[in-house]
Formats: C-alpha cells, structure tokens, sequence
C-alpha cells in the first residue's frame, strides 16, 4: 500500500469514529509522533565521530565487551 493510500485509508476510519476519548486518543499518539520525528541535528564533532567509528569497524579495529568494561574501569579511577 502507498503511502498515500495509507493516509486515505486512516482518514476514512477517523471521519467514521464518533467516541471522542478515541479521538484525544489520536490525537495524542499523532503529537507524539511528531515530536519524535523532527530530525537531530548532529554537531560537526558528533558527525566526526561517527565517521570515525565507522572507519574503525569497517577496519575491524574493534574491542569485546569485557574489553571495554575494562577500560572504562580504568578511565573511572583516573
């Protein structure tokens, strides 16, 4: 189904709808979904290190879980 005519199908159903909680109940979940999808903007050190890390796995430059645990002990104590 389209996009379109997912939005054609969910209009139809709420025209139809006559409870009101239902439609506060829409609503809500409709403001909630648009706060969530209003993008991030990454920083320029966000970006680089994202590129960064990237780098690293296509590298296989990689530590274990247990070897992170451990240096993230280390840094802790510093």
């Amino acid at each position: 189904m389209s996009v379109s005519e997912l939005k054609l199908e969910i209009i139809n159903k709420v025209t139809s709808i006559s409870d009101e909680h239902i439609l506060e109940d829409i609503i809500r979940l409709l403001n909630q979904e648009s706060a969530l999808a209003e993008s991030y903007k990454l920083t320029n050190e966000e970006s680089i290190a994202i590129r960064e890390g990237l780098q690293d796995v296509a590298e296989e430059n990689l530590h274990t879980s247990e070897s992170a645990e451990k240096m993230i002990e280390e840094w802790l104590k510093k």
